[in-house]
């Protein structure tokens, strides 16, 4: 999807946090959202991260999968939540919206501290490869 910018050129939309941010509101774990959607993890990811697009039947089955509108996918899952479920000021309801937001947090911080472990092992991994002999002397 594309949108207009401030010098009138277009540029895309990016859906894939807003995706995240509700998966891990919905506690929905990125394995068992791809495998509802019968994609792999890394396609997933790859759509959270913006690296690939999404297309408009998987943008559906994603909102079904996490019991949403598809509009709420297009909008930041903190100005949803406080605009309709949580619109008055009970302190009860202000403790778990702010409590979703901290678990979705922690999601995405998990999520990371795992790609960068990961990272870092493949790093780790090659730094211990012995060289490889040079075959032209």
């Amino acid at each position: 999807m594309k949108q207009k910018n401030n010098a009138g050129g277009y540029e895309r939309m990016r859906i894939g946090s807003t995706i995240r941010k509700w998966r891990n509101i919905k506690e929905v774990k990125q394995k068992d959202l791809a495998a509802s959607l019968r994609m792999s993890e890394a396609a997933i990811s790859n759509i959270e991260n913006d690296l690939t697009d999404v297309t408009l039947s998987q943008i559906e089955d994603i909102a079904l999968t996490l019991d949403i509108t598809i509009e709420q996918l297009f909008s930041d899952p903190q100005d949803a939540l406080s605009t309709n479920t949580y619109s008055n000021n009970d302190p009860k309801n202000q403790m778990v919206m702010e409590r979703e937001l901290i678990y979705a947090l922690i999601g995405s911080i998990e999520k990371k501290d795992e790609q960068l472990k990961e990272v870092f092992n493949n790093v780790m991994y090659t730094m211990k490869k012995p060289p490889k002999p040079d075959k032209s002397i």
